[in-house]
């Protein structure tokens, strides 16, 4: 099973405040260490689910990531679907809980299409703050200072220079080019990124392994250590994983 280890994107900075997230390994779960990262194993009547972080640190009051794996252990086709996958966050003893958003792919897709777009706008208007300035290389203004006997005197040459325009004109097409090329690339890839990456919905065999990225959104309130369960049904088995979110020691 090749698991899907491509992390939500964050900026991190140096100093901030981040936080880990370890799992309480409940009856018929197994508590793992996977690559260094803190994972737990849920086994069912009918599949196997492996939960684990993407990443070691969370930057405090960013979204979530996790990886999810799942193996199909009966002799019939089941069925998962992400919006089965629940997220509740509880708060203190009084047993209150409110639920956490899980992000879709189709919910991260349209995200990244807004970027795009707005990636777009910032390009073309530097594209053309680029072309009106290379537009104006072709003009050029000097001033002379003259030193007499009865005085000084500053003289100014102004004049249009045809091959200094062309020159800056074709060098802001290329940088144009280059800069709308590489704004588009990178849309693809993270496209592709999350096509490749993000779990959907999907159809296990008997014996089938599937996985990949979840996200949910971030835990609120002020406590310093949060705590929420993951539910993931496949087919007719739920599993259930607790998680803790807190700052990390140092």
């Amino acid at each position: 099973m090749k698991f899907v280890l491509a992390a939500i994107v964050t900026v991190t900075t140096a100093g901030c405040v981040t936080d880990r997230v370890r799992f309480n390994a409940g009856p018929g779960q197994t508590a793992l260490v996977r690559d260094g990262k803190p994972a737990v194993s849920s086994v069912g009547k009918d599949s196997v689910v492996l939960l684990s972080r993407t990443g070691r640190d969370i930057p405090a009051g960013q979204r979530v990531g996790f990886v999810l794996a799942m193996q199909n252990r009966g002799k019939g086709p089941l069925n998962f679907t992400v919006s089965e996958v629940r997220v509740e966050q509880s708060f203190g003893a009084g047993g209150t809980s409110q639920p956490l958003e899980v992000l879709t792919f189709e919910k991260l897709q349209q995200e990244e299409k807004t970027r795009q777009v707005v990636s777009a706008i910032l390009v073309g208007v530097a594209a053309g703050a680029n072309a009106a300035a290379a537009s104006q290389s072709g003009y050029y203004r000097a001033n002379t200072t003259f030193y007499t006997p009865r005085g000084t005197y500053v003289a100014t040459t102004t004049g249009y220079s045809p091959t200094a325009a062309a020159i800056a004109s074709s060098n802001a097409s290329a940088q144009n080019a280059a800069m709308i090329e590489s704004s588009i690339a990178q849309g693809q890839a993270n496209m592709a990124r999350l096509e490749q990456d993000y779990i959907k919905d999907h159809t296990l065999l008997p014996g089938e392994w599937y996985g990949g990225t979840v996200g949910i959104a971030p835990p609120t309130g002020e406590a310093k250590q949060k705590t929420y369960q993951i539910r993931v049904h496949v087919g007719s088995d739920v599993h259930v994983f607790d998680a803790v979110q807190e700052p990390t020691s140092g």
